[in-house]
């Protein structure tokens, strides 16, 4: 996920004595020295390409401002002559570092006085960069030097050869460091050979090979936070207690100006084998004994790596291709003709053959141009827990996600069921989010920029966060057999960004095996796997419908999630204000849904809640065709629930059913005015019927017209029952959340018109539903979706 550009080197000169944990740069032995010895020279070869621009110098610069006992010193240097490439050093830095404050303006200034260019290509080049460091190493004592390699990996040789045989120091006692960044080689073989050749010049301990994930902030804290919590959770990490585990990398971008790269990596290459393998690495692997021991947390990791069995079957993944990247590469390839066959799109299911993790499926899926922006490690308990004084309803809280960027929350977090004890990790916060009160959501104090860490580990000497060299070939080992038994294989075609057709993604997988659900193949699905099948729904999560929130999913699932949803909103309700007012319409699909709140038993703040209709027959209550029989029969009878916070639409009254003489609809009206605060549901449930009516407003009839009422007659409704009350779209638009539930595939006509973004309320009311400040939500079944 890198750019790389050479063309600049970065010389920065640290002045320091301590790390940022007050540890002592230099070794322990090295005590009488280190009033001497502190001068480090680091060179970021390639110091005006694309990632020191983006990340690199913004991250010197912090190191630089948050330091202030540091001196520094930068010289940058590239193929450019001395004039024009100063011009151009200066330019990067000042479009890529903006204060707000003086003292950062004049930190600002303080470096870029310091700035300087130099040239380097041939070994005369480098040769006179090493007389300049030399000179500043006299100056200020030398500690160190460290070079950090942001070049295409097919440089990486030549430079390490120059940088080992022009700019070594003439003494033994300063080190030396190189830092090189992602992709190690393409396979086993040739991430083997570059290795090697790297080696000839510079010894293991020297080399720092960066995968930029592991210097996220979340990827960081997924070890402290084990080890902080190893009492609690390190009993539950095992096959007898984890369903599976996901680890996602999602983007809704395209590959940009990277065809050339990605053309010839793909998204296992590219993403799967380095940063997701590195996550289930964190996550599966052994404790150490103290997480200051770097030597042995790489020891742990290379033990885990062994464990993972290698992916030798091309049914351990699926793959795909959104459908512009084919025109995207041919653009890019003039000269090419041959239709590419690169996946952006790629899910594999791991096992890992260890007694802790033994039958356990992890699931790594990562695409471009998908639905969402979003990277997470999300572990899914079984439900085979039980906690006295907790609910039994998993639905929100039988996993533990480690949010390392985008997602519902949009900030890195780590999310906690709270039916565990609050569990603690030093630099992290508590906070709350609307919807998530059943997890407990921990934020880091200080999210500090991945390079930043990583550069500061580098300076300090920490290798923990980097890939040794055993370590680079054992994960090529698991991808390599994969990547030749796919190089044949079509990736399925799938649409940019397209949320309403994205199902052709969906998957299932087992433990060992994984296909698309529409894919058909020899898998079939009986009996023997009904414990081990899981599936997966690529659009099911943080999608969007008409510009408004949707989610999707199997019919079942779908009203665990709504029935989920209503009960946060009910228990914030009940929180903030006491109360939680809830309108239902009427319609089949609402069925199950009330059997699954009336499952939620005590759980649920029933004794606070109060229903209201939003609509209802002209028949009498306990009519079948009743709204009100509906909810009594699947609902009331099985909820302790006060028979006064049960509001039915009064129908019938002095003078027969609906009579226009008796004021139903004004008295409705009257009393959510007098009962509801401001007149706003704390949460509505409405549907959408074939012809895209909601409620009883349907297409071309006077109700939809009425502006000046909260709740009205509906007449010549064209049912089996023509006469009908209704709240209003105005009294409707109120609310603070609607939820629009559509089930069936007799919607999916109707669902294909609305996905248009088709605006008209006579024809079709539903797309009158706007909430003036409220959150609307679609929950719409796969087969209302997709047909």
């Amino acid at each position: 996920m890198s750019s790389y550009s050479f063309l600049a080197v970065v010389i920065v000169s640290v002045l320091c004595v301590r790390t940022v944990e007050g540890d002592v740069i230099d070794s322990p032995q090295n005590t009488s020295q280190l009033h001497v010895r502190n001068h480090v020279t680091v060179a970021i070869i390639g110091g005006t390409g694309d990632l020191a621009r983006k990340k690199l110098w913004i991250s010197l610069f912090h190191i630089y401002t948050n330091f202030p006992h540091y001196n520094f010193t930068f010289l940058g240097c590239g193929l450019m002559e001395p004039g024009p490439g100063q011009k151009r050093l200066k330019e990067i830095f000042l479009s890529t570092v903006a204060c707000r404050d003086e003292a950062c303006a004049d930190k600002k200034e303080k470096f870029l006085h310091i700035l300087q260019y130099h040239k380097v290509k041939t070994e005369d080049d480098y040769k006179a960069l090493n007389l300049l460091i030399e000179k500043n190493a006299k100056e200020n004592n030398e500690a160190g030097r460290l070079f950090y390699l942001s070049i295409p990996p097919f440089a990486y040789t030549d430079v390490a050869k120059k940088i080992h045989f022009c700019c070594r120091p003439v003494t033994k006692h300063p080190w030396m460091r190189i830092v090189l960044e992602k992709p190690f080689g393409s396979d086993t073989e040739s991430a083997q050979v570059l290795a090697d050749e790297i080696s000839q010049y510079f010894s293991e301990d020297e080399i720092y090979r960066v995968d930029h994930y592991l210097g996220k902030t979340i990827v960081r804290s997924i070890l402290p936070f084990r080890f902080s919590n190893r009492k609690m959770f390190e009993p539950l990490l095992n096959k007898d207690h984890i369903e599976h585990v996901e680890i996602a990398l999602k983007e809704v971008n395209n590959v940009k100006d990277r065809v050339e790269f990605y053309d010839e990596y793909g998204t296992i290459r590219d993403v799967i084998q380095n940063h997701l393998t590195e996550l289930l690495v964190l996550l599966a692997m052994e404790l150490p004994e103290n997480l200051s021991n770097h030597t042995e947390i790489q020891e742990k990791k290379l033990k885990l790596l062994g464990q993972i069995r290698p992916l030798t079957s091309a049914k351990q993944a699926v793959i795909g291709q959104y459908d512009s990247y084919a025109n995207e590469v041919s653009s890019n390839k003039l000269n090419s003709t041959k239709a590419s066959d690169t996946c952006t799109f790629a899910a594999a299911v791991v096992n890992i053959d260890s007694f802790r993790w033994q039958g356990v499926p992890f699931v790594l899926m990562s695409g471009k141009a998908l639905d969402q922006q979003a990277t997470y490690v999300k572990v899914v308990f079984k439900n085979n827990l039980f906690k006295f004084g907790q609910s039994r309803n998993f639905s929100e809280q039988r996993q533990i996600i480690f949010n390392i960027a985008g997602g519902d929350i949009r900030v890195p977090s780590i999310l906690i069921p709270k039916t565990f004890e609050k569990p603690h990790i030093v630099d992290f916060e508590t906070s709350e989010e609307p919807g998530m009160q059943h997890y407990y959501i921990m934020k880091p104090t200080n999210d500090i920029a991945a390079h930043h860490g990583l550069l500061l580990d580098v300076i300090h000497g920490k290798h923990s966060q980097f890939i040794t060299k055993e370590h680079l070939v054992q994960s090529w080992k698991i991808w390599t057999p994969l990547l030749h038994k796919l190089s044949k294989t079509k990736p399925v075609i799938y649409p940019s960004n397209n949320i309403m057709q994205l199902s052709v993604l969906n998957f299932q997988f087992f433990k060992d095996r994984i296909n698309f659900l529409g894919s058909g193949g020899d898998i079939v699905i009986d009996d023997q796997y009904s414990d081990n099948m899981f599936e997966h729904n690529v659009a099911r999560i943080d999608n969007y419908f008409r510009q408004q929130k949707l989610t999707s999913g199997h019919l079942d699932d779908l009203f665990k999630k709504l029935s989920s949803d209503i009960l946060l909103v009910a228990d914030t309700a009940v929180r903030l204000q006491g109360v939680f007012h809830m309108a239902i319409s009427g319609g089949k699909s609402p069925v199950r849904l009330l059997q699954h709140l009336a499952e939620l038993g005590m759980s649920f703040p029933w004794r606070y809640t109060h229903i209201w209709f939003v609509d209802e027959r002209c028949v009498a209550l306990n009519d079948e065709r009743s709204n009100f029989n509906m909810l009594e029969s699947n609902l009331l009878q099985y909820v302790t629930i006060p028979y006064t916070n049960i509001h039915p639409m009064p129908v019938e009254l002095h003078h027969g059913m609906c009579n226009a003489s008796d004021n139903g609809d004004n008295l409705y009206e009257q009393y959510i005015q007098t009962s509801v605060p401001s007149k706003k549901f704390d949460l509505i449930l409405l549907g959408a019927g074939t012809d895209g009516h909601t409620a009883s407003l349907f297409p071309n009839q006077p109700s939809l017209y009425i502006t000046s009422k909260l709740v009205t007659l509906a007449t010549g409704v064209p049912r089996d029952v023509s006469e009908r009350i209704t709240m209003t779209l105005d009294l409707i638009n109120q609310a603070e959340n609607i939820a629009v539930l559509v089930a069936g595939r007799e919607k999916h006509d109707i669902i294909h018109k609305l996905s248009y973004g088709v605006e008209n309320a006579t024809q079709y009311p539903i797309t009158g539903v706007k909430p003036i400040n409220g959150q609307m939500t679609w929950y719409i079944d796969n087969e209302a979706l997709f047909g």
